[in-house]
């Protein structure tokens, strides 16, 4: 198979939207069941969902099974953009040679167009991204903090303002890891549905225990029961 070359702002921009319809970034195909277990269908990798946009001869399976286009929306095109001014700061690293994922980015993005082989690269960059941004909030948030536990350990909390910093997919267990700010103290609990990062009203929680953040080391108060809404 050739191996084609495409825009690298349009494959940029499809990697978004591939984002966006997916809810995620699939590096393997991901089949769905009914909630008895039925088959359904199979969510394609994001990678496949952009080639057979821009080339639909690529799909060869079941002509039926073929996954629909992808249409770039506006919010797709600014994300491009934001990938774009994010991912400049790779570039002193990409010329020392110090990381090969580094190198391959700059390289890509610095380029008028991408081969059809370095999709994987493009595709999986909505999510560094999203990752990337979370996890200096963190960062920042965490110097910011008070140390000690928000409440009383096994204690009941009710109608708290908080402020989303950070919703990670687990990578063990079917939810999100959530890191929030609660009256300058950070807290932390899992979540069976993806949170917005920005503001969020604690309707619920009880307070489980107080432990060191597994990255930066300041206090946080893990929570469990929560009900949140935003």
């Amino acid at each position: 198979m050739a191996n084609k070359e495409f825009p690298t702002q349009q494959v940029l921009e499809l990697a978004c939207a591939a984002q966006r319809v997916n809810g995620a970034y699939l590096k393997e195909a991901e089949a769905i069941y009914t909630t008895d277990g039925v088959y359904m269908y199979s969510k394609q990798m994001n990678k496949i969902l952009m080639l057979c946009t821009l080339d639909p001869t690529i799909w060869t399976a079941d002509p039926k099974d073929a996954p629909m286009p992808l249409k770039v929306l506006p919010e797709d095109t600014a994300q491009a953009e934001e990938i774009k001014k994010h991912f400049r700061k790779f570039m002193f690293s990409a010329i020392e040679g110090e990381n090969d994922f580094q190198t391959n980015i700059n390289s890509i993005l610095s380029s008028d167009t991408v081969k059809q082989n370095q999709f994987g690269y493009v595709a999986c960059l909505p999510s560094v991204h999203v990752r990337d941004v979370a996890q200096t909030k963190v960062k920042r948030a965490a110097q910011q903090v008070e140390e000690g536990p928000l409440a009383e350990i096994g204690s009941t909390i009710k109608d708290l303002d908080a402020e989303i910093i950070s919703s990670i997919k687990s990578k063990n267990f079917e939810g999100y890891n959530i890191d929030a700010i609660i009256n300058s103290k950070m807290v932390s609990w899992m979540s069976k549905t993806d949170l917005k990062l920005g503001p969020c009203v604690l309707v619920k929680a009880k307070v489980k225990d107080c432990n060191k953040h597994w990255k930066h080391q300041n206090d946080v108060t893990r929570l469990h029961y929560v009900k949140a809404a935003q």
